[in-house]
């Protein structure tokens, strides 16, 4: 008889490791609990051992401590209570009973001051949370860059990469290439940027936060030139300087994930961002980032000595496409309209010094010869 085991993302609180706390895939068997973090440091509490509390900014996190309290994990997925149930064959009802009793307690009362204070609060709420969105802003950029790059290396694991070109591929020198003539003109320097090429039609290309950037085939098949799809990498780069993946967790996750940004309250955030880029990320950025990242990418690619004209370009060729290709939609679908979009780089243009420009010494003609195979 196989043993039955579910997953769930989640955090780990131990002075063994460093910082004291880290973001955690938690596995639920019939024994107990098993958390393994990124670093690949494992962490076990049987059944017999495990106390069970509830809290958290949010009031849903479950927390899971040893019998010495040197070892907490933490997971606030739905799922989760349901599975310590199953899977523990009762040994945790009493407990998770006990947590609900008094959860239901805090609930009535916090109804009733609810419903004593709902216009203040109201009037309140709406100050604050303007207030709390430009505290998240300041929040983020005081964060340490090390932040992005844990939350899109577990986000990443939620991609799709089955068909990734390996590095020696000429697609995926081509990237590399780009991204490094862009680079050295980037919003934060020494951000590590690391490119995958993913051999698929679907015109696309993303950037999770701490500088991975996923580019698919299709994409490049469809620009014309180097100098375009390096307009595309320089969008997709600008999302991840301008760090709009951190920026967005208030607005994808709520109310709490901003307020634990503020407090700097981060290993809650890192536990969900297989969440985050699912929901945010991966589907669409704000109207107003697009924006900041077309007019940033134009800088970079200025600032390279790349036309940004070729930016606007690829625009103006997806226009003309748009109605003939779905796959096109995928990339089209979250950004604004070309037509603004092309306008607003234009008048950046015009706004900008003028400089002789150059054409990427690349192999280009090859990499399509090689994708067309």
């Amino acid at each position: 008889m196989h043993d039955v085991s579910q997953d769930f993302f989640g955090g780990v609180f131990s002075d063994k490791i460093e910082g004291g706390r880290a973001a955690a895939k938690i596995s639920i068997n019939s024994y107990g609990l098993v958390a393994e973090t990124l670093e690949e440091e494992r962490f076990e509490i049987p059944f017999g051992e495990c106390q069970l509390d509830k809290g958290g900014a949010s009031g849903r996190m479950i927390f899971c401590r040893n019998s010495d309290r040197s070892i907490t994990l933490f997971c606030e997925e739905r799922g989760f209570p349901k599975a310590l149930e199953t899977l523990s064959t009762g040994a945790l009802s009493g407990q998770l009973r006990a947590i609900q009793l008094k959860q239901r307690g805090h609930e009535k009362t916090f109804l009733f001051w609810l419903t004593v204070g709902s216009v203040m609060t109201l009037i309140a709420g709406v100050i604050g949370y303007y207030a709390l969105i430009a505290a998240t802003q300041a929040a983020v950029a005081a964060l340490p860059i090390s932040i992005d790059e844990n939350i899109g290396s577990v986000a990443i694991k939620s991609v799709d990469l089955h068909a990734r070109l390996d590095a020696g591929h000429v697609a995926t020198k081509l990237v590399n290439d780009i991204v490094k003539e862009l680079e050295p003109h980037s919003a934060i320097k020494g951000l590590n940027f690391r490119v995958m090429v993913v051999d698929e039609p679907t015109v696309n290309a993303f950037a999770l936060p701490g500088g991975q950037i996923v580019v698919y085939t299709g994409l490049i098949k469809k620009a014309k030139s180097a100098e375009q799809l390096a307009g595309v990498i320089a969008h997709e780069m600008a999302h991840a300087t301008l760090r709009h993946g951190l920026k967005g967790v208030g607005q994808s996750l709520g109310i709490i994930a901003a307020i634990q940004l503020v407090t700097g309250d981060v290993g809650g955030l890192l536990a969900l961002s297989t969440q985050l880029a699912q929901e945010s990320i991966l589907t669409s950025y704000s109207r107003k980032s697009e924006t900041e990242a077309d007019l940033e990418g134009a800088r970079m690619l200025h600032e390279a000595g790349i036309d940004p004209k070729n930016m606007a370009d690829f625009f103006q060729m997806l226009e003309k496409l748009e109605g003939d290709i779905p796959d096109l939609l995928a990339w089209i679908s979250t950004h604004p309209q070309h037509a603004d979009r092309i306008a607003r780089i234009e008048d950046y243009q015009k706004q900008i010094p003028q400089k002789p420009y150059r054409l990427l010494e690349l192999p280009w003609e090859e990499v399509q010869n090689q994708l067309a195979n």
